[in-house]
């Protein structure tokens, strides 16, 4: 068995001029991979290296250019993703888990994945190395890459946020806090659609949420509601306290379980100018059964 170390590098809308619109089925466009493929011993045994040539967004926003020092006349040279992929996959083989840094990178490529229409890759062998390294340290917010080979005084050779840069330096940190004898390795793709299963279930309750004045703790009845991806947003009158509410439900992830947050804000008129003053009440949590 190897381990495939995997980082990404990818690109995404920006407004350019009127009328550009981001592509709703492709948020993130990967623009390079790089990965490091290991033993069992986590010894190193070749790596990978690919510009990739993006079709959806082919400027490069401005923020991605600034971190990661690629350009657009660089990715126009690049390799069309399927091509890429397919190298990619091939260079992975048979019986190898892949892994990164958080669940961002995994994501994408499988996004990508499905956007160009390549199913050869597999996705049900994955370790979460910022996860390992989080328990290691007792951490509960999630650390950055940069962060982590500071704590760990790892020699930093080459810049970060460069793809086979940042999965070299993933590879340093996975060899340091990887416990052989605990089984991290996850079947990702069958826990994706069991959370996007949840996520929807949830999605049918957020617009359940009730709105409650911060000051009088009385329900308020909703004058205006929208949801957007994972949140609901709801408006109101306290005709008590004589003030306008703006509620903002979402769904978050703790501990591998998804649940409902809610949070009323006060809307106050200031000098004709509207200033928040957020009260982050934290209502209790909306517990659904799930399926």
């Amino acid at each position: 068995m190897n381990y495939i170390v995997f980082d990404l590098e990818f690109n995404m809308f920006f407004k350019f001029k009127e009328g550009d619109l981001a592509n709703p089925e492709l948020k993130n466009e990967i623009i390079q991979i790089g990965a490091v493929k290991l033993n069992e011993q986590l010894e190193t045994i070749s790596s990978f290296d690919l510009i990739i040539k993006p079709v959806i967004y082919r400027r490069m926003n401005p923020y991605v250019r600034r971190k990661t020092n690629i350009n657009t006349s660089r990715v126009v040279q690049g390799t069309p993703f399927v091509k890429a992929i397919e190298s990619f996959s091939t260079w992975v083989g048979e019986d190898s888990v892949l892994c990164s840094w958080g669940h961002d990178d995994i994501l994408a490529l499988r996004d990508n994945c499905l956007f160009f229409g390549f199913d050869d890759l597999s996705f049900n062998k994955f370790i979460n190395i910022q996860q390992i390294y989080m328990k290691y340290g007792g951490l509960s917010k999630q650390p950055s890459l940069e962060s982590a080979v500071e704590c760990l005084a790892i020699e930093i050779k080459t810049p970060f946020h460069d793809a086979l840069s940042d999965a070299f330096y993933t590879v340093d940190i996975f060899r340091k806090v990887y416990d052989r004898s605990v089984d991290a390795i996850i079947n990702w793709d069958k826990v994706q659609k069991e959370n996007e299963i949840k996520i929807e279930a949830l999605k049918q309750l957020i617009n359940k949420a009730i709105i409650r004045c911060p000051q009088c703790d009385r329900v308020i009845e909703k004058n205006g509601e929208f949801t957007k991806t994972k949140k609901y947003f709801a408006f109101g009158c306290c005709t008590k306290c004589d003030i306008q509410i703006r509620h903002i439900s979402r769904i978050i992830q703790k501990n591998s379980e998804y649940s409902i947050v809610s949070n009323n804000t006060i809307i106050v008129k200031s000098e004709g100018l509207e200033q928040t003053l957020s009260e982050n009440l934290n209502r209790p949590q909306l517990k659904p059964e799930l399926p």
